[in-house]
């Protein structure tokens, strides 16, 4: 590759993590702006269907489980956090996901807003059958909580990332998330409080990326739906 075709290949992923980050804000936008955690709830969706595609554990467009049931996963965990356990985010594998979103905020974050990382796991293992179909349990203040549920929205999201995001590998299209997830932290940095943002982040990646995806064959089954 010629160093003119590198620069090419940067402002395409530029170009697409600008046009993912304005889809986020597009979708949620209202009268009243946008709401910073129903754009987190979007895009750390996306990127969690996203790593259950670079997985390949199962199709997030057909399978046979149960769509919001749980699908424990170790691909997902080492994708996630890498191969062993680990207690503090230094010590985390600089390809995993987490260190990758990590090292995108970084400059931007303090090491004491980044949430527990057994936390996030314990969080998401304890309440695997207790909350509402569709949604997670997060441990953040009520208020805080998403107005979208994480199940739809990443069925409704879905088609525009694989039109318009996935546009060369499964690995790509992950990276081009985790750009964006990053710039949408850093963007709304000033209007939501750093730690309920991170635990936000960080508990629906882990919880959405081990959850039975929505599918056509299934939504055409449930009531009220368009």
């Amino acid at each position: 590759m010629g160093f003119f075709d590198f620069l090419s290949l940067k402002t395409t992923d530029e170009k697409l993590t600008e046009k993912l980050v304005n889809f986020v804000y597009n979708s949620i936008q209202s009268k009243k702006g946008v709401r910073v955690e129903d754009a987190i709830c979007l895009i750390s969706t996306i990127v969690a269907e996203r790593c259950i595609e670079v997985t390949n554990e199962f199709s997030i467009n057909e399978h046979e489980f149960e769509p919001g049931s749980a699908v424990f996963s170790e691909k997902i965990n080492e994708l996630l956090v890498g191969e062993i356990a680990v207690e503090k985010w230094t010590e985390l594998p600089e390809e995993c996901v987490f260190a990758r979103i990590k090292s995108k905020i970084n400059s931007h974050f303090d090491n004491s807003s980044f949430p527990s990382l057994t936390g996030i796991f314990e969080n998401y293992a304890k309440n695997v059958g207790k909350t509402e179909w569709g949604n997670l349990n997060l441990s953040i203040p009520e208020d805080n909580k998403p107005f979208l549920l994480p199940l739809r929205v990443g069925y409704e999201t879905r088609k525009f990332i694989d039109n318009n995001i996935n546009i060369e590998n499964n690995e790509k299209t992950l990276q081009i998330a985790i750009n964006a997830i990053g710039k949408i932290l850093i963007e709304t940095k000033m209007a939501l409080d750093s730690s309920i943002a991170l635990v936000m982040t960080f508990e629906i990646i882990n919880g959405m990326s081990k959850t039975a995806t929505m599918t056509d064959k299934k939504i055409k089954t449930l009531p009220n739906t368009v």
